[in-house]
């Protein structure tokens, strides 16, 4: 019987160990992925890395210059070797996963996504900024949708009416205020529903919602589709407030803690991003395609973005931000002046700024 229950213990200790490594290799992608930082000593020299850095930033899921500088090879020339953690779960912000080192870069978003976070306790800085919008269909930010046979023709016809977006305390919630408020409609008396845009044309078929806010490439998409009308754009309402351009303007950041520790890093990121938005405005529609190759959609559905001809980021723009945002009482900005626009972006890493680079 002694021998019996040491066969049987033996047993279960092989299957407990057998299990838990099963568990181990079904864990997140985030745990597998090499992690330089914990031994990296390269430098910034002649405008790359001495030695590869492998980068952690959330898999893109829409069109951005991210995409292009991996495809096209400008991380490789910098030596950045972007590692793709995945999707994130609904449940946690981008802020909290760079934050907490689960992705380096902070590579979706805007200034108001930066200046809450930061309100928040999570210490992001701007270090780029990325897209602008454009009165082009195709390269628009956002586009409003409502349904052909309904009867919303105009921001007043949205009171009481249900009002689509990805999220709230970025450019869809802001420039949504900003366009009620243009045109004399409180948004407190609208009804904001938080929801993916790629959910968003269906709901809006059926009848659940009154009005999509769509980002490129699912606003092309239902453009195509049909049974939709345009009600307004992130371009017009940014012109309306004073810049059509800069009412789109994204931003890249990255946590100070990261900036500290890896400032060359940092440094060699701003090279080859800046290098793909360059190569998106000379050759928008390879651009297209090859973003289109990459998240494996028709090419005739894909809608991208335009990037501003400049190498580092303007106070004009991050100010017209926030702004923005107090006029409307965004959360968090509630107090003018509260949130200041030099706190959030910093210039100083920026090789073209500085000098180290012509």
């Amino acid at each position: 019987m002694k021998k019996f229950l040491v066969l049987i213990l033996s047993v279960l200790i092989a299957v407990s160990m057998f299990v838990g490594c099963g568990k181990s290799k079904s864990t997140s992608s985030t745990s597998e992925i090499f992690d330089s930082s914990k031994t990296y000593t390269g430098k910034f020299v002649n405008g790359k890395l001495t030695k590869p850095f492998h980068l952690k930033v959330v898999t893109p899921t829409d069109f951005n210059e991210f995409i292009i500088a991996d495809k096209q090879g400008f991380f490789k020339e910098v030596g950045i070797i972007p590692e793709y953690t995945g999707v994130l779960p609904a449940n946690v912000s981008l802020a909290q996963s760079v934050i907490k080192g689960d992705n380096d870069l902070f590579a979706s978003g805007h200034v108001t996504t930066i200046a809450s976070a930061r309100k928040a306790g999570a210490k992001l800085k701007i270090v780029l900024h990325s897209m602008v919008d454009s009165p082009d269909f195709d390269k628009t930010h956002m586009t409003w949708f409502v349904r052909n046979d309904g009867k919303i023709n105009s921001a007043k016809d949205l009171v009481e009416k249900k009002i689509a977006m990805s999220s709230k305390g970025s450019c869809a919630e802001l420039l949504n205020a900003e366009f009620l408020r243009q045109n004399g409609v409180n948004v407190k008396n609208t009804q904001v529903i938080v929801m993916n845009d790629q959910q968003q044309e269906q709901a809006l078929k059926q009848g659940n919602i009154d009005a999509a806010i769509l980002h490129p490439p699912y606003n092309m998409k239902t453009k195509n589709d049909g049974g939709f009308k345009i009600l307004t754009t992130s371009y017009k309402i940014g012109e309306a407030a004073g810049d059509g351009a800069v009412g789109g303007l994204a931003i890249r950041a990255f946590s100070e803690d990261f900036i500290k520790k890896y400032p060359d890093v940092v440094k060699a990121y701003i090279v080859a991003d800046l290098k793909a938005q360059q190569y998106i405005n000379k050759n928008y529609q390879q651009s297209l395609k090859i973003a289109a190759d990459y998240l494996k959609m028709d090419v005739k559905d894909m809608a991208g973005n335009i990037y501003p001809d400049q190498k580092w980021i303007k106070p004009e723009q991050i100010e017209f931000w926030v702004k923005t945002a107090e006029k409307n009482k965004l959360t968090n900005f509630e107090v003018p002046g509260q949130i200041k626009a030099e706190d959030l972006y910093t210039n100083d890493l920026n090789p073209y700024y500085t000098g180290e680079l012509k």
